[in-house]
């Protein structure tokens, strides 16, 4: 019966199913035989009832990791990043997760516009075969027209339109300018998440990033601090971290 009645591996269900099987009429006023205060060797140990008043026994709390406890915004190190991110990242399932969604949904869109660019060029390539084929066509039909002698086997001169070209080159700038603005959108949302998850390097604080051209204050130590294309070194190599970290 007790076997349906608790998992014997849980101590609290353990401790809920013998408050259970107390005696309810049994109340704090009743009073035992003396006999059995007198020689009863367990009446000195808590019973059941105030083991169970007492409430469920919380577990110990493990020590947080001391790399976890570091402020993510402060590192400027990739040594100190690595550790920071095996302690939270490398150990959070649900952090995983949203990091492999994240560099699915841009390798996703990536391959979408490079097959589209692909077929737009597939198209130009076969608008201008046409183009090439009705030239020559006209062509003939014009020899033929004026009698002037057509050798059916020498192909004729091709036209080709200088416009027409101008055009597929448009049309091709055109579409790689709307990718180029859609990938920054995308990347500033990644780095927003990145952010959202104080992943080093993404929450680095501004007061300690310098500028390349600009000089270094008598109270400023600049071996401390990080230049942009530092950070954006760093924030590539943490990419590829993540990416390895999280994946499937």
């Amino acid at each position: 019966m007790s076997e349906h009645l608790y998992n014997s591996s849980d101590l609290n269900s353990v401790l809920r199913t013998l408050s259970t099987l107390t005696n309810p009429a049994v109340t704090s006023g009743d009073v035992l035989p003396k006999k059995a205060e007198t020689h009863d060797p367990q009446r000195s140990r808590p019973g059941v009832t105030q083991l169970v008043q007492s409430g469920p026994i919380s577990p110990a709390k493990k020590p947080a990791p001391k790399s976890a406890t570091l402020d993510p915004s402060t590192i400027i190190t990739w040594p100190a990043a690595l550790r920071y991110v095996m302690t939270t990242v490398g150990q959070d399932e649900e952090t995983q997760l949203r990091i492999r969604g994240l560099i699915t949904s841009q390798h996703k869109h990536e391959k979408q516009w490079w097959k589209a660019r692909e077929a737009l060029l597939e198209r130009q390539r076969a608008r201008g075969d046409k183009k090439k084929e009705l030239n020559a066509v006209l062509i003939l039909a014009t020899r033929r027209s004026i009698g002037a002698p057509v050798d059916s086997t020498m192909a004729p001169p091709l036209l080709t339109s200088e416009k027409d070209e101008n055009a597929d080159e448009l049309e091709l700038a055109e579409y790689d300018r709307k990718v180029y603005k859609a990938s920054v959108t995308m990347a500033n949302a990644l780095i927003s998440e990145l952010r959202g998850m104080k992943i080093p390097f993404f929450v680095t604080q501004k007061s300690l990033i310098r500028q390349e051209d600009a000089p270094a204050s008598s109270n400023e130590q600049t071996g401390d601090l990080l230049t942009n294309s530092d950070l954006s070194d760093l924030q590539r190599r943490m990419l590829g971290l993540l990416e390895d970290i999280c994946k499937e």
